[in-house]
């Protein structure tokens, strides 16, 4: 393989944002996370986890609870709102106000997914119900003394356990009174013992996890303590019990989970215990075989026993936030709040060989940066916030580095007024841009844009589009769906030209071939396929056993995919996996052979794996240069809170 240059971006310093709460759908095999910026990721998690998609939080805004109900998600916080989303466009669909906007701190749905029950800061539980529409108020529970922090229904939809200041009240939906009250004893006399997290089983077992770090187990219809464990030493902020209720985990401030399984004598003991986070835990939840927990240190982990598996996601690297232009070149970053312009490559070479920050923009402080763009000339840079487009042109000075000259291009009435995808053609001539099940292509050539297209999408057969890639003669467009279907678009006819098979998972990345246009994608499992447009079919390449073995090879999606001198690059969070395309016949795969430097695994039929690099935000070839995006883990680090100390022997 030939020798290139390798620029390593590690300028990218976003900031990292603590987990608040996990929430899961079954009807949809989604998981939602929310993070202390208020907003809310969206995973897949019908194979491999993936991070689907990022609907932006409001400055003002706050989600202390997550709740889906048959695909719809609904969030709350101190706002004293709930709110439903749409999926699609990103934005809150429905808002109902609570009690006169009295801050909100738990919510759920009952098995039957008919009523949603709500615990606020007054001390009221107040139940709606749920249509295919909307939520309607039904009632409001007696009021209690001091707030509700959380709360659990019981599987038959009679019952409803909540969790406050040193007590535990159980609830008769039908009549809203409190029909049992447990009291809990404080550690400090001075000090109330707060009840963090609660659940009830279907033999009536409440167990919650309170401040002074025990995780009890009641007898619901005594309202008797079987059994306690104070196995943590801080407060349990966070548990969750298994689909069979045969194990329950909790956590908190004390990063170590904690493991319970039911006894043959019907007793709830400590088992295994995992120390997978370094900052407190606040949410944990049970998905298919992985507990997902996440916290204060930013990372969602999924974890499995047997066999012992931990997969970490790092912030800010399940998604590119940046992109690359050639002439200058130039490297753009996302950030949820501004958008930078960097010189890199032969303009930073031509100007004391140091990256310099060209360019600053940011949107009105209420909103947040969904998705953006840049043409491969480095003259035209788009984006697109919640709730407006931003066009602009842009003159770059490649003799000297001095600001740019930016200036703002009105769009066409025509255009929605904002996207959520955006890509430039190579020939960086048009924007195209998807928004409501529409494609629209904005010649941008003038100093005023015109519409020129719009490509209606079925999003019932195909699916709410997710990718856009321009082959590079500008006259195919690849659309990836969350449906996990590929569509090729004619950018003459502007119609559907082919489709690839359909597959179980959503596709990841696409890339065209510069050498023979043909698509290369990606999909969340980490299968990779290469399809030629000529032949309307998989190419031999795909067939490779190598392909195979790179997909059961770690459970991190391909983010990147790029081509340079000839080779195929791809790229997950940890690692960088080159093809040499040259050699389009690859010979069966012999042994594997390590090289000195341990951080590169060579294989004898022209693939290496290149592991030196750690939490890869994306990577981008700059002419016969690579550009890796990296996330430095010591500048995250430095935004966490002090984690609790712990100490070891001998110190």
């Amino acid at each position: 393989m030939k020798s290139l240059n390798v620029h390593r971006v590690n300028f990218f310093e976003p900031e990292p944002q603590a987990i608040r709460c996990l929430a899961s759908d079954a009807h949809s095999s989604r998981l939602a996370v929310s993070r202390a910026d208020a907003s809310i990721e969206i995973w897949d998690m019908k194979q491999n986890p993936y991070l689907e998609k990022v609907i932006p939080g409001a400055s003002t805004a706050s989600v202390e609870s997550l709740a889906w109900c048959k695909g719809r998600l609904f969030s709350t916080g101190l706002h004293g709102y709930v709110t439903e989303y749409d999926l699609s466009t990103l934005l809150p669909k429905n808002q109902l106000i609570v009690t006169s906007g009295c801050p909100v701190w738990c919510m759920s749905f009952n098995k039957q997914q008919s009523h949603l029950a709500i615990g606020n800061e007054d001390g009221h539980v107040i139940l709606f119900e749920i249509s295919n529409e909307d939520l309607y108020f039904d009632k409001k529970f007696n009021r209690q003394e001091g707030c509700i922090l959380c709360l659990d229904w019981h599987n038959n939809g009679k019952i409803i356990v909540t969790g406050s200041l040193d007590a535990i009240r159980i609830w008769n939906v039908e009549t809203g009174h409190a029909v049992n009250r447990i009291m809990l004893a404080r550690a400090n006399k001075n000090t109330p013992t707060v009840v963090w997290c609660i659940s009830v089983l279907e033999d009536m077992t409440i167990v919650s996890g309170d401040s002074c770090g025990k995780t009890s187990f009641w007898d619901g219809n005594s309202g008797t303590l079987i059994s306690s464990a104070g196995s943590q030493k801080e407060d349990i902020l966070a548990l969750t019990v298994s689909k069979n209720e045969d194990v329950i985990y909790t956590s908190g401030v004390d990063p170590t989970i904690t493991m319970y399984m039911k006894s043959q004598n019907g007793a709830w003991v400590p088992s295994i215990k995992r120390n997978i986070h370094s900052h407190d835990v606040r949410a944990l939840k049970l998905v298919g075989d992985f507990l997902v927990s996440g916290g204060d240190d930013c990372n969602l982990v999924f974890s499995k026993y047997p066999p012992k598996t931990t997969v970490k996601f790092f912030p800010f690297c399940s998604k590119p936030y940046a992109i690359t232009s050639t002439h200058p070149s130039c490297i753009m970053l996302r950030y949820p709040n501004c958008i930078e312009v960097w010189s890199i490559g032969k303009l930073a070479t031509e100007n004391n060989n140091q990256p310099t920050n060209l360019l600053r923009i940011k949107p009105k402080e209420n909103e947040r940066i969904v998705c953006c763009s840049m043409s491969s000339n480095g003259s035209w840079l788009a984006y697109s916030s919640q709730h407006q487009i931003r066009l602009f042109n842009v003159a770059i000075d490649t003799k000297k580095v001095v600001s740019p000259t930016l200036n703002k291009v009105t769009l066409p009435d025509e255009v929605n007024s904002a996207a959520t995808v955006l890509t430039f053609t190579a020939d960086s001539s048009k924007l195209l841009l998807y928004s409501e099940n529409k494609i629209s292509i904005v010649n941008c050539s003038a100093v005023q844009s015109i519409l020129e297209a719009t490509i209606e999408t079925d999003s019932d057969h195909v699916g709410h589009l997710s990718l856009m890639e321009v082959s590079p003669d500008s006259l195919h467009l690849a659309c990836g769906t969350h449906s996990g279907k590929v569509v090729l678009y004619d950018l003459h006819t502007f119609k559907i030209s082919s489709k690839l098979p359909s597959y179980k998972c959503q596709p990841t990345c696409l890339k065209f071939d510069p050498s023979s246009e043909n698509l290369i994608v990606s999909y969340c499992d980490r299968k990779i396929v290469e399809y030629s447009l000529e032949k309307e079919a998989y190419t031999t390449w795909s067939k490779q056993e190598i392909l195979y073995e790179l997909q059961s090879s770690s459970y991190h999606p391909i983010n990147s995919i790029c081509f340079c001198l000839n080779n195929l690059y791809l790229q997950d969070e940890n690692a960088i996996y080159i093809f040499d395309r040259e050699t389009q016949d690859m010979p069966e795969r012999k042994k594997t052979k390590v090289s000195k430097d341990y951080s590169i695994v060579k294989s004898a039929n022209s693939f290496q794996t290149v592991a030196k690099y750690e939490h890869i935000s994306s990577m981008h070839s700059l002419v016969d240069d690579l550009v890796i995006v990296q996330i430095n883990l010591n500048r995250i680090l430095e935004c966490l809170p002090p984690p609790v100390f712990k100490k070891k022997y001998g110190t």
